[in-house]
């Protein structure tokens, strides 16, 4: 039996590969995105902290300075989650485009494979005739030579 081969296999790996490396960016930036989320959350836990500080810091004779070195770094603060937000947004975007590469790669590689299949059922369905005509022709022969015989 001769072995099935698809003209497009090298195609089909190539789609696979880049399927593959996208799929690794998508991964990455969600990453990030997970990472500037969990930033968010912990700078946001580390200015409730500081509030309370303050609170804490104006029941005791505490200098004004102080007080206002506080709120200077809570100001810091949330201009940095300001900062993680838009940061956010843009991953996002960036995601969202990703995934569209992701949804085109992917629907390449599925028609290839696709491809492939009706290729493989058509060179099954010849290598079955093939075989059907060679038995054929063996019962043939086989018959003439019992009828040779025979006679």
């Amino acid at each position: 039996m001769k072995k099935f081969k698809f003209s497009l296999e090298k195609v089909l790996e190539i789609k696979e590969i880049e399927e593959k490396i996208i799929q690794k960016k998508l991964l990455e930036v969600q990453r990030q995105i997970y990472e500037a989320e969990a930033m968010i959350i912990t700078l946001t836990e580390k200015i409730a902290l500081e509030r309370e500080k303050i609170i804490k810091m104006s029941q005791t004779t505490t200098t004004s300075n102080d007080i206002m070195l506080h709120q200077k770094y809570i100001e810091n603060l949330d201009k940095n989650i300001v900062l993680l937000r838009e940061s956010i947004i843009t991953l996002r975007l960036n995601e969202e485009a990703i995934k569209k590469q992701l949804i085109e790669k992917s629907r390449e590689k599925k028609a290839l494979e696709r491809l492939k299949e009706i290729k493989f059922e058509e060179f099954r369905k010849e290598y079955n005739k093939e075989q059907q005509l060679f038995i054929d022709d063996i019962s043939i022969q086989s018959h003439r030579f019992k009828v040779g015989v025979a006679q």
